[in-house]
């Protein structure tokens, strides 16, 4: 919805990041109440919407309304009419291609060997991948427990994901995934392991917030514009650039774990045939 914010001053910032933690209160309030709310002026709230791209703060909520009432399905079929089955596996690279371009623009050398070097080096690594980001959490899991770290996936929803906080400690760092909208679990998370001190890694799919949360490193990957599919390619190859990483900066514990997987593969052969994985 949000595709350009170059041009953003700070002020329409925070409104953008306003807008995607809470879109249902904004469809309902006025420009005040919403200047109110974000300690700026209506003035700013009044220029936000020509910079966004709208006429005016109906037009806007029009478009907002309408994407929110969007189902997955519908999703899928807003995405799929652009598509025919000749066109399909190019239009895909194409637009692969324009996500991967957007992440790496946004993407710095030195964060990512911060996040790397933050993992590398934690007491335990815990995960919390709600929803779609699932897959690439256990994929994070799987590489990292097999290097020798301790990894931990957090559930996903409800009340369970304290149980993981409640073991959070100072020397942990703690991999978030926020796609989409801003859940009341990653709030809550957030401000767990704020109060515990440890350090947290962020990959978003919404650029505005990765300037408010209180996070060591955050990624922003592009995915697609809401009410369309949103394509996981550019969050995979963030985590395999996180996990090769990791591997570098801890070469000689990583070869050796390998070294002593590889031994027990030999030995149980028999007993115990190598699967796919």
């Amino acid at each position: 919805m949000f595709k350009d914010r170059k041009g953003f001053s700070s002020g329409h910032l925070k409104i953008v990041s306003f807008i995607e933690r809470h879109p249902d209160e904004v469809l309902f309030m006025t420009e005040q109440e919403i200047a109110d709310r974000l300690g700026i002026s209506i003035a700013t709230v009044s220029r936000f919407w020509r910079a966004a791209g709208y006429e005016n703060g109906k037009e806007f909520r029009q478009k907002l309304r309408t994407a929110l009432d969007t189902t997955p399905a519908l999703k899928m079929e807003a995405t799929i009419s652009r598509l025919d089955k000749a066109s399909l596996p190019m239009k895909m690279l194409e637009q692969a291609m324009v996500h991967l371009r957007e992440t790496a623009e946004q993407t710095e050398p030195e964060e990512l060997q911060r996040a790397a070097s933050l993992m590398a080096g934690a007491r335990r690594v815990y995960v919390y991948a709600p929803g779609p980001a699932v897959a690439l959490g256990e994929l994070l899991t799987y590489r990292l427990s097999r290097f020798g770290l301790s990894v931990r996936m957090m559930a996903a929803s409800g009340h369970e994901v304290l149980e993981s906080l409640a073991q959070v400690q100072e020397e942990d760092v703690v991999v978030l995934f926020h796609f989409t909208r801003l859940l009341p679990e990653t709030e809550v998370v957030l401000d767990c392991i704020g109060r515990a001190g440890c350090a947290a890694v962020m990959i978003t799919d919404r650029e505005e917030f990765r300037y408010g949360a209180k996070v060591a490193a955050a990624f922003y990957v592009s995915r697609g514009e809401m009410g369309e599919f949103h394509s996981m390619v550019t969050p995979l190859l963030l985590i395999e650039q996180l996990i090769l990483s990791i591997g570098l900066l801890n070469r000689e514990q990583v070869i050796s774990r390998l070294e002593a997987l590889g031994e027990l593969r030999k030995r149980y052969a028999d007993k115990l045939p190598r699967g796919k994985a």
